[in-house]
């Protein structure tokens, strides 16, 4: 009995901590394709930071350069192709090549960001069915301890990377791309547009809200998940089944 009650244990917290990645990923993708697809939190930064004056351009064609770009991060194309009127009046590329090479590394992580996302979906769906078909009657009960751990863990992680990212963005945004991107194609000037874009206050924004979006899920999920658990048997019911839940409800139900 001893090995057989020492797997189960194992198995669920391997299971938990899963979990706990997923509801990490999940939200976490979400945020990142609003920031991404988004047309209103880009025309938000063009208004803040003023592209227009930074590019040169006439915002008209800064909003259709940018509504271009979000459609070829949606799309099958490997290299984005913008061509923007300027003040003249005469056609020229948005981008240059360094810059159309660095984007395609942009979208392909974005690709790699949205599958992880969907990836981290279908587990959750299928932790959930899985909780369900195992525990039956006790699954809600089981489900509640996982969702206070894994949401518990969550805001730990990001509350870490908050500490990270607020006491040196530069420092974290340069190891984000160090850690990353395979090449220095990211290594961008003042010169370039996609800098006058998105300057690097853009990025800070958009990293807080990513970050308040993720926490945001996992403070619902641990707080549904310790109220639940409230409801039979106190906190320390809570704590206790996030690292046995199975051997603890089994134990509930069999006396």
């Amino acid at each position: 009995m001893g090995p057989t009650v020492d797997a189960e244990r194992w198995l669920w917290r391997s299971a938990v901590a899963l979990f706990a990645v997923a509801v990490l990923v999940l939200p976490l993708a979400l945020a990142v394709r609003f920031v991404a697809t988004s047309g209103w939190w880009w025309e938000r930064g063009f208004d803040q930071f003023d592209a227009e004056a930074r590019t040169g351009l006439p915002r008209a064609e800064v909003d259709r350069g940018a509504a271009e770009l979000r459609a070829y991060f949606g799309s099958d194309e490997e290299f984005v192709d913008v061509a923007v009127v300027n003040r003249a009046g005469e056609p020229e590329p948005l981008f240059s090549q360094r810059e159309i090479l660095h984007l395609r590394d942009v979208k392909r992580l974005l690709d790699r960001t949205y599958d992880a996302g969907s990836a981290a979906l279908g587990f959750i769906v299928a932790f959930v069915a899985a909780t369900i078909a195992w525990r039956r009657a006790a699954a809600a009960r089981v489900l509640a301890a996982a969702a206070f751990a894994a949401g518990g863990a969550v805001i730990g992680v990001i509350g870490v990377l908050a500490i990270i990212v607020l006491s040196g963005f530069d420092g974290a945004f340069r190891q984000f791309h160090l850690l990353l991107f395979t090449n220095d194609l990211w290594q961008l000037t003042l010169r370039d547009r996609l800098i006058q874009l998105f300057p690097q206050d853009f990025f800070f924004e958009s990293t807080m809200l990513i970050g308040v979006a993720t926490v945001g899920t996992a403070l619902a999920l641990a707080l549904a998940g310790w109220l639940a658990r409230r409801r039979n048997g106190g906190l320390t019911a809570v704590v206790e089944s996030a690292d046995a839940a199975p051997l603890a409800e089994e134990s509930r139900d069999g006396s």
